[in-house]
């Protein structure tokens, strides 16, 4: 996880808990939860990028 990412979750459970009503506080988690994924995406992608430019039999 970046430190963007974690500055950004910490955000947004800090507006989370701020919230009063249930379907506000549900959008700030489900949007943590986005941003998780896309980090997770992120991860995957790099690696992918990097295993492909390290093909031997590709060059």
């Amino acid at each position: 996880m970046t430190e963007q990412s974690q500055w950004l979750q910490l955000q947004i459970d800090k507006l989370a808990e701020q919230q009063a009503k249930f379907t506000d506080r549900a959008f700030w988690l489900a949007l943590k939860e986005m941003v998780r994924e896309q980090d997770r995406r992120n991860d995957q992608l790099s690696g992918e990028v990097d295993g492909r430019t390290w093909r031997p039999d590709k060059w």
